[in-house]
């Protein structure tokens, strides 16, 4: 009896080697996906001088402004994202989105009244397609 159960630990033995092999083997053969790329740019306007951001579009993307504040208490226009790319130009309020066209340099500034301002937007190129 003990020597029927010396080969079934070996038989197993064997066939849990093989199995870790194969998925070895079948791991160093998977293929990863290509993300998309997330930026993200903050302007500021310090007492009436402007410090803008940019940032390289590589294609089509989704620019969103994320955030735009004023220092001052209810600042006329209320704050917002200016921006300015391939095939967008304009002021975005917090949470809209906008989309460029293609590759080029996205310009982001800040839009609004008060001493101190500041703007955060986030561009996101999709991932490309296959």
């Amino acid at each position: 009896m003990t020597i029927v159960r010396k080969i079934k630990r070996r038989i197993t033995l064997v066939a849990v080697l093989a199995v870790a092999m194969f998925a070895t083997a079948y791991t160093g053969s998977a293929q990863r996906s290509h993300l998309g790329k997330v930026q993200s740019m903050q302007a500021t306007v310090d007492t009436g001088v402007s410090h803008p951001a940019t940032a390289a579009i590589t294609g089509p993307a989704a620019v969103t402004c994320m955030n735009a504040t004023s220092e001052a208490q209810n600042s006329k226009p209320v704050p917002s994202c200016h921006i300015v790319g391939p095939g967008f130009t304009g002021n975005l309020a917090k949470g809209q989105t906008a989309n460029f066209t293609g590759a080029g340099n996205a310009t982001l500034t800040c839009n609004g009244q008060g001493p101190m301002l500041n703007c955060i937007a986030r561009v996101q190129t999709p991932p490309p397609s296959q």
